[in-house]
């Protein structure tokens, strides 16, 4: 499913890639982590507010409630900010808040067109996801486009479904894990907003191994399906999330112009211990949103021709996939051979961790993934491994 289950954060925001480039000049992650603050006293009673309903399935909800809320996103987007969050269930907490100059209704086609799965358009977030219930997921967008009419103050929708995520660069971890989200969009005084609120349901599966390949804004990664971490000393360690909770808020400023904000609470570890802190996860959620907005501001990318290249790669004969699935390893095995020793050292990784027999039994589903992230690139004019593999790389040593 999309955005979705929240490509954010539910998606284990404190062990998500952090991705660099952005489409124009922002104060960078550390920065940011070093000017978080308390989450304003105002804002939590909302939080809690939309947390009840989210629990109750046969709750309403009161949309002036969430005011001092949306007001909070407002104000906080005029610079991108970070928020330190009260725990959770005892899980760490942060929050991050940007502007995104597209249009409301941009945004909200690209996380909830039902012909865009979500890594098409968030190849940085999530490997592969899938709702347990199509019909629902199918509902739901209906729901969250049509947003409220006649005399409703709110529209709502429920659903489940599976969530994989991309390799962390410095801890090598990718998990699987199971989330319940709810969708709700209400008009609060006249503006339009949006949330989705998701939850795992269960502890998720061991951390695998996984790296990024090339630079960290191409968002390109390889799966090794090996079990453990990538630290030094550490390789040997099964870390797991235990829970995860996840608030995204969209609100619509003015004709061009999005506020958008991810509140997040994660605990994960090893045997029992929550390693995660706050500033684990800002740092994440700042590499998620800057992929958003880069995604989000290109003046090539709608979601239709997004469903459109989804459904092209989606009637590819397998031996079509399958060839171009063979380019993507030649370059990946490129950066093997040939990769600078770079951040976190990711080359060496490759050599560690690449396995030719491991990659012919990687599934046609996320094969199928890779190529469609791989044309979303080229739409945006910085295609990786399609490109001419030599001259690519040439250009980034």
């Amino acid at each position: 499913m999309k955005a979705r289950f929240d490509y954010f954060p539910g998606v284990a925001v404190g062990l998500l890639l952090a991705v660099t480039a952005a489409a124009e000049p922002v104060a960078s992650s550390r920065d940011i982590v070093a000017a978080m603050r308390a989450l304003p006293v105002e804002a939590n009673e909302p939080l809690e507010a939309l947390f009840a309903f989210s629990a109750d399935p046969h709750g309403t909800f009161d949309p002036g409630a969430v005011k001092p809320l949306v007001d909070f996103v407002r104000t906080a987007c005029a610079a991108d900010s970070g928020w330190e969050l009260p725990e959770r269930n005892g899980a760490a907490g942060s929050a991050y808040v940007v502007k995104i100059k597209a249009p409301f209704a941009h945004y909200l086609a690209l996380n909830f067109h039902p012909g865009v799965p979500d890594y098409a358009v968030f190849p940085a977030s999530l490997r592969y996801s899938a709702c347990l219930d199509s019909n629902a997921m199918q509902r739901a967008y209906a729901c969250i486009g049509a947003g409220p009419t006649g005399a409703q103050d709110y529209v709502s929708a429920r659903v489940s479904g599976m969530e994989e995520i991309t390799p962390n660069p410095e801890s090598g971890s990718y998990f699987s894990y199971t989330n319940s989200r709810i969708f709700l969009r209400c008009k609060v005084e006249g503006r339009d907003v949006v949330f989705s609120c998701s939850e795992t349901t269960a502890p998720s599966t061991f951390s695998l191994r996984g790296v990024p390949v090339g630079s960290l804004g191409q968002a390109l990664f390889y799966y090794s399906e090996k079990p453990g971490l990538n630290m030094k000393g550490m390789t040997w360690m099964l870390s797991q999330i235990r829970n995860s909770t996840t608030l995204s808020v969209y609100v619509a400023l003015g004709s061009n112009e999005t506020a958008v904000t991810t509140f997040a609470w994660l605990n994960a570890g090893w045997k029992g211990l929550n390693v995660t802190r706050s500033e684990h996860i800002l740092n994440s959620q700042v590499s998620m949103l800057e992929c958003s907005r880069r995604i989000a501001q290109d003046p090539h990318v709608t979601a239709p021709l997004i469903a459109a290249i989804v459904k092209e790669v989606n009637g590819m004969p397998s031996a079509d996939i399958d060839a171009d699935y063979e380019r993507y390893l030649a370059y990946i095995r490129m950066w093997r051979d040939n990769g600078r020793k770079g951040l976190f050292a990711c080359d060496s990784l490759l050599t560690d961790l690449y396995d030719q027999k491991a990659t012919q039994a990687l599934p046609l589903t996320y094969r199928r993934a890779l190529l469609v992230q791989e044309r979303v690139r080229a739409l945006m004019g910085v295609p990786t491994w399609s490109a001419n593999p030599g001259g690519a790389l040439a250009g980034q040593l």
